[in-house]
């Protein structure tokens, strides 16, 4: 299991167990899952102050799939509806906004971890 998966499943796990805990004071606990959003993030994201060359080409190939995934990707105001529906809406323990965060969480769940991973490195372009 990747460090992706392991703290998505741990962030999960917190959801789920705070849920129970605070569930007889009223409160129930939502996990909201977006991916990328259009904003600033590929301009503001911080850099590193010194850089291996060794690695000069998977930096690029990230940095432009990140890059290309925010162009791509819903506007702020979606992820907030779905926040917002998550806080006002009937409970559900998971929400995903639609698009690439709600097929990489099926993906994640549902297939084993090898292909997704391979799948994410095709798609980062780090072969």
């Amino acid at each position: 299991m990747g460090l992706y998966s392991a703290s998505k499943h741990a962030v999960e796990g917190l959801t789920e167990t705070l849920d129970h805990e605070v569930r007889q004071f009223g409160i129930r606990a939502t996990l909201v899952e977006p991916t990328f959003t259009r904003t600033n993030l590929d301009i503001n994201a911080p850099q590193a102050g010194s850089k291996i060359a060794d690695y000069d080409r998977e930096r690029a190939l990230a940095m432009s799939a990140v890059v290309n995934s925010v162009k791509g990707a819903p506007e702020p105001e979606g992820v907030a509806n779905t926040i917002v529906e998550a806080a006002l809406g009937a409970w559900r323990m998971r929400r995903t906004p639609a698009g690439q965060a709600s097929l990489l969480s099926k993906l994640r769940r549902f297939m084993p971890a090898g292909p997704v991973d391979s799948s994410l490195r095709k798609t980062f372009g780090l072969g």
